[in-house]
C-alpha cells in the first residue's frame, strides 16, 4: 500500500515581476492565506483535500514576499493542477531582503504563537462569530481561537507571556481559519494598547 504525502510544495512560476504559486495537485483548496500575508520557504500556505486525504501546501525554497490577492470566499474551492492560488510580490512587506521567518516581519513585533501543533479555528463553531477580530483588545484569559488536534478542540486563551503586554489589540490574523500550524507558528499579530 502506498503512502500519500502529508505535505506538497506549491508550484512556482513567474510573470510580470510576481511569483505565481500554483496547486501541486487537483482537489479542494482550503485554509488560504489572505492579502498581505508574508510568505517564506517552509511555511504552510493552506491545504488541499483530495481522495488520498488532506495535504498541507508548503511554500517552496526561493519564495519570499507578500500575497497580493484576497483569499477565496469558499472554504473548499475546487482547483486543478497548476491553478494559481497566490500571486506574491517578492518586494512586499520587505520580504525580498529579509532572512527572518514570517513571524518576525510584523510591524509591531508582537505575535501570539501556537503553543502546540494542530489546526486553528477562529470561531467556536460554523456560522458563529469569531473569538476575536482586528481591533479587539485582548486581556489575560480572553479566548483567542480553538486548536484542533485529532478531533479534540482546545480553547487558546490570551496569556501575557513571552514579551506580550497585559493588554493587546488584534492587528490581524496570521494563521487562516482552518490552517494547520506547528508549535511556535504565529497565530495573531498584535500591538500594545
Amino acid at each position: 500500500m502506498s503512502r500519500v504525502a502529508s505535505t506538497l510544495d506549491l508550484r512556482v512560476t513567474e510573470a510580470d515581476g510576481l511569483l505565481l504559486l500554483g496547486a501541486p495537485d487537483i482537489g479542494l483548496f482550503t485554509a488560504p492565506l489572505g492579502r498581505g500575508a508574508v510568505v517564506a520557504p517552509g511555511m504552510s500556505a493552506g491545504a488541499l483535500r483530495h481522495l488520498g486525504g488532506t495535504v498541507t501546501l508548503m511554500v517552496p525554497e526561493g519564495v519570499r514576499g507578500a500575497v497580493i490577492d484576497d483569499a477565496p470566499d469558499r472554504v473548499l474551492l475546487p482547483v486543478g493542477f497548476g491553478q494559481v492560488l497566490y500571486r506574491v510580490d517578492p518586494a512586499g512587506a520587505g520580504a525580498a531582503t529579509s532572512e527572518d521567518p514570517p513571524e518576525q516581519d510584523t510591524a509591531a513585533g508582537l505575535v501570539l504563537v501556537a503553543e502546540q501543533s494542530g489546526r486553528v479555528w477562529h470561531r467556536p463553531g460554523p456560522g458563529e462569530a469569531p473569538f476575536c477580530a482586528p481591533g479587539d483588545v485582548l486581556e489575560e484569559g480572553a479566548a483567542v481561537c480553538l486548536v484542533e488536534v485529532m478531533k479534540t478542540f482546545s480553547t487558546v486563551p490570551y496569556r501575557p507571556a513571552a514579551g506580550l503586554p497585559d493588554r493587546a489589540r488584534v492587528v490581524r490574523w496570521v494563521a487562516a481559519d482552518g490552517a494547520d500550524v506547528q508549535k511556535g507558528d504565529p497565530i495573531l499579530e498584535l500591538e500594545a494598547t
